[in-house]
């Protein structure tokens, strides 16, 4: 499953099935935050990237596990200028310096 969320883009059901909620779920979602803003193709696919499935992360966890109603989620999901909440981009360095440690024993190995 994780390496679904290597690639730069991803299909709605792909996104769907990594978050845990059907893909009209996510289309109803796109409806309400105005920051997740897939892309489109001519046919109206939508391609997600990792900031929208980190975005996707934040809301089903504040939606489904903290018990919050979406209007409670819209507003705590602050973003800033990059359109990242603080919080999603602590997870993104984390797992990038993750990646780097791994990288590095690897090498030492």
């Amino acid at each position: 499953m994780e390496n679904n969320t290597e690639k730069k883009y991803m299909k709605i059901g792909e996104a769907a099935a990594i978050i845990g909620v059907p893909a009209s779920t996510l289309r109803f979602w796109e409806k309400n935050f105005p920051q997740l803003k897939p892309m489109k193709n001519k046919k109206g696919d939508r391609f997600y990237t990792r900031k929208d499935l980190d975005l996707l992360k934040e809301i089903h966890y504040l939606s489904h596990n903290k018990g919050l109603k979406l209007s409670s989620v819209s507003k705590t999901v602050k973003r800033n200028d990059d359109g990242i909440s603080p919080k999603t981009k602590l997870v993104q360095e984390l797992r990038e310096f993750r990646e780097k440690l791994i990288k590095l024993k690897e090498q030492l190995e």
